[in-house]
């Protein structure tokens, strides 16, 4: 087995060597708008079509049917793999979608749908199509209960544990808001193997949109921001172009 498992977004194995690190769980952070969605679909998108891995997409927002929609208009047909069992959306919102069910009979609520729940959910999706890649989406929705960091640290905990034994290489999406002028680490992204943060930028010749690898662990990789394009057929970034001043402040 290789030990690096390709992102198929054009630009992005370039910036990393040659890909994820296979087995590795990697934050996907952004603002709202900024694509992150997108760049979990596409990840399980080109591993079903180009690299014959199948995937699991977890929702924890948005239902699966306006995913499906969305994704049509860039060219991404799910219909097409969720029918070959190359792809499995995976409706977990803890109001709308699939529950677990307790050793009592009854389904489990919404305090105690978290880590236990989703993991064994995201386990058994795993085992049913031999998938090779996790996308969730938004882990932000998981932790929004929480009032600290220490539940917050503890429950993401549980959740990469929880799915680590599967051998899969799993994208996490995060939020993060304009508000937070001072950019830092949270308690996701210090937990996680890996950080990538989406970003809308003011320039001197407008705004754009940009891309950087915060961290991998053991890869060598780019820190810079790179200009990034969400195109009629998916996400395209640009290595050799540079973003040197991001300024943040007033979007």
């Amino acid at each position: 087995m290789s030990d690096r498992t390709p992102s198929g977004i054009e630009g992005l194995d370039e910036l990393m060597g040659g890909g994820f690190p296979t087995g590795m769980n990697i934050i996907i952070s952004g603002i709202p708008g900024s694509g992150k969605t997108t760049f979990g679909i596409e990840f399980l998108y080109k591993g079903a079509t180009e690299y014959d891995e199948p995937g699991i997409f977890v929702t924890l927002e948005e239902s699966p049917e306006s995913i499906m929609r969305n994704m049509m208009k860039i060219g991404m047909n799910l219909q097409n793999l969720i029918s070959k069992r190359k792809i499995l959306l995976v409706d977990a919102n803890p109001i709308r979608g699939e529950t677990m069910i307790t050793d009592t009979g009854k389904p489990m609520g919404f305090t105690e749908f978290k880590a236990f729940g989703l993991s064994e959910i995201i386990g058994q999706k795993v085992r049913e199509i031999g998938a090779k890649r996790i996308a969730i989406d938004p882990l932000t929705a998981l932790l929004m209960h929480y009032k600290d960091d220490f539940d917050r640290r503890l429950e993401i905990a549980r959740l990469l544990i929880g799915i680590s034994n599967l051998n899969c290489t799993t994208l996490l999406a995060t939020e993060y808001h304009l508000c937070e002028l001072t950019r830092q680490f949270s308690v996701e992204q210090s937990i996680a193997d890996g950080v990538i943060f989406l970003d809308m930028l003011r320039t001197s010749g407008g705004i754009i949109r940009g891309i950087q690898i915060q961290k991998i662990r053991g890869v060598k990789h780019d820190f810079d921001f790179h200009l990034y394009h969400i195109t009629d057929k998916g996400i395209v970034i640009f290595p050799k172009e540079k973003i040197y001043t991001p300024i943040r402040e007033g979007l």
